[in-house]
């Protein structure tokens, strides 16, 4: 992890065309339901989640089976301990997944840019990216191929 944003990689098997569909395609499978699919530069979609957390994502970069960059425009973090500053602390922070094919399949680079030690919310956001990302999007890459 780095000391001035998120960051994680991991590889899987799965073909660099397979995890940029899931990413872009299948996000609700892994890790919350979403509004809408990825198709096109200029996207929006809501990541909607139970207790009535919603992020609001805009697509500023999509180079298919390559990058996808989302940037975060309105916030909503609900959570037990959210203090009023930690509710919107995501917007016009990034999502990055950059894609690349290895000898071993695909190694997926996760970024959340703007998510630092700095804000209220980190501790929290990094364990659910550890879950969603480092074990949800690669659990799920490991079951349909």
């Amino acid at each position: 992890m780095s000391d001035s944003h998120y960051e994680k990689t991991i590889t899987t098997v799965a073909s660099a065309e397979c995890v940029y569909k899931v990413i872009t395609q299948e996000m609700s499978y892994w890790w919350t339901p979403m509004s809408d699919n990825i198709t096109k530069l200029g996207d929006r979609t809501i990541a909607k989640f139970e207790d009535g957390t919603t992020w609001s994502f805009e697509v500023i970069t999509l180079d298919e089976n390559k990058l996808i960059t989302m940037r975060c425009y309105e916030a909503n973090h609900i959570h037990p301990v959210t203090s009023p500053e930690m509710r919107t602390e995501w917007e016009n922070t990034l999502l990055k997944f950059e894609i690349t094919n290895t000898h071993k399949g695909t190694s997926i680079h996760f970024s959340h840019i703007g998510l630092t030690p700095t804000l209220n919310c980190y501790d929290i956001c990094c364990s659910g990216w550890d879950h969603f990302f480092a074990t949800g999007l690669k659990g799920y890459l490991n079951t349909i191929n």
